[in-house]
């Protein structure tokens, strides 16, 4: 496993500025209406998924490692390495909601496969 170094406490601030920037949801009993869930081992923020726009917030987040010098020499090849991955792979189109939803509309009645029918009481 690759160690990945700790970020420094200086730029967990701007971190924290950059996810209430990109929130989605005014209220979220998940994250208590921070943005984030809390702080990992690596000193790095763990955003909520459910009312962070999250990929919005990674390309903001990789831009301010670009054009900070201590974070690019620390954390610039990480980036680096998606972005290549990026551009010369092929692109998988992603599902629609609507085809999502279709697949998971005809796959409700097969969770019961071993269930009995409903019968009266009475009869």
């Amino acid at each position: 496993m690759e160690d990945v170094p700790k970020l420094p406490d200086e730029h967990m601030e701007k971190a924290k500025e950059m996810i209430s920037r990109h929130r989605t949801k005014k209220n979220c009993k998940r994250c208590y209406d921070r943005g984030y869930q809390g702080i990992n081992q690596l000193n790095m923020v763990i955003t909520c998924h459910k009312c962070v726009d999250e990929d919005k917030v990674t390309q903001e987040w990789q831009a301010y490692v670009r054009d900070t010098p201590a974070l690019a020499e620390v954390y610039g090849d990480y980036f680096e390495s998606e972005e290549e991955e990026e551009g010369t792979g092929e692109e998988k189109p992603e599902p629609t909601p609507e085809a999502v939803r279709r697949v998971a509309a005809t796959d409700r009645g097969r969770d019961h496969k071993g269930a009995q029918r409903h019968r009266s009481v009475g009869r």
